[in-house]
């Protein structure tokens, strides 16, 4: 039988991810990155060699090239799966306990939202007398009004959504089921750019062209980063960051974390309370501060 190395290894383990462990289409993109890059910098290990030498070495590669800590613990996440499943599915021998390989933890992000007024000055921004920029405003109006990944906007097609109840199902993060909400502006947005559209493409966004394509997010970067210069702000705009207005605003607003939980779709309920609880505590903190602090 031949040498199990990395190479020709992990598209059988990607596959595994894919099928048995419902891992995203752009988590198996970034897995399959990472461990071609792997073999680039440290070589095509055969599995049952595999040392903790080996790991050390990627560290101190990736941490020599200033590689975030993020980047860092996908990468070895990638390698530590790849060794437990070759250990697992063929009872493999190994000279390394995969579970000793420690992933560092992630560092907490700030949650970067936009604030009312960013929020309606970036909206205004946006030139819909052509095609592109009616998409973009739509786009915009879904993310802000259903709390969407934007893999999950863009993966809408134009029958995806009932306009009596305002709602759809999507497939989600883990590939799990859930219900999205629209306001009554993301459904009136969504309705004046399906009526520009003469083309027959199923995808709620596609293209423009000749011949329409889904969007993807690779196309949506550039309008991003370009309108959020037409609108004067400093923050970093992304998609993600609609995301977390949506969200940041229901807890500004009272709503019970348990509803934001499902709102967005997150597994667990100490996910939404991690990102969102400290927003909601700073607020209170300044109003407090300003209320109580006199001298």
């Amino acid at each position: 039988m031949e040498n199990k190395t990395i190479k020709n290894t992990s598209e059988e383990f990607l596959t595994w991810l894919q099928v048995e462990k419902r891992f995203a289409q752009s988590s198996i993109v970034s897995y399959r990155s990472r461990l071609k890059c792997f073999i680039r910098d440290v070589g095509d290990i055969e599995l049952e060699k595999f040392t903790m030498e080996h790991i050390f070495r990627l560290k101190q590669i990736l941490y020599q090239r200033e590689n975030s800590e993020v980047f860092i613990g996908v990468c070895l996440a990638c390698i530590k799966g790849l060794l437990k499943y070759y250990r697992d599915h063929y009872s493999a021998q190994l000279q390394i306990n995969p579970d000793l390989i420690t992933i560092p933890k992630r560092p907490r992000r700030e949650v970067v939202f936009l604030t009312n007024s960013e929020i309606k000055r970036f909206r205004e921004s946006i030139n819909t007398r052509l095609l592109v920029g009616l998409r973009f405003r739509t786009l915009v109006e879904v993310l802000l009004g259903t709390g969407m990944r934007i893999s999950e906007a863009l993966s809408l097609d134009r029958t995806s959504i009932d306009f009596q109840t305002r709602e759809c199902l999507v497939i989600g993060k883990g590939s799990k089921q859930r219900t999205v909400f629209f306001t009554q502006e993301s459904i009136s947005w969504i309705k004046q750019y399906l009526e520009r559209r003469i083309d027959k493409n199923p995808a709620l966004f596609v293209t423009t062209g000749k011949i329409p394509k889904r969007l993807t997010n690779q196309d949506n970067t550039r309008y991003f980063k370009r309108q959020r210069i037409i609108a004067g702000i400093n923050k970093k705009i992304t998609p993600h960051c609609l995301r977390h207005c949506f969200a940041s605003h229901l807890a500004f607003n009272n709503c019970p974390f348990t509803e934001i939980k499902t709102l967005c779709g997150h597994e667990r309920l100490d996910t939404t309370i991690r990102y969102y609880v400290g927003l909601t505590d700073k607020a209170r903190a300044k109003e407090a501060h300003a209320q109580y602090l006199h001298y």
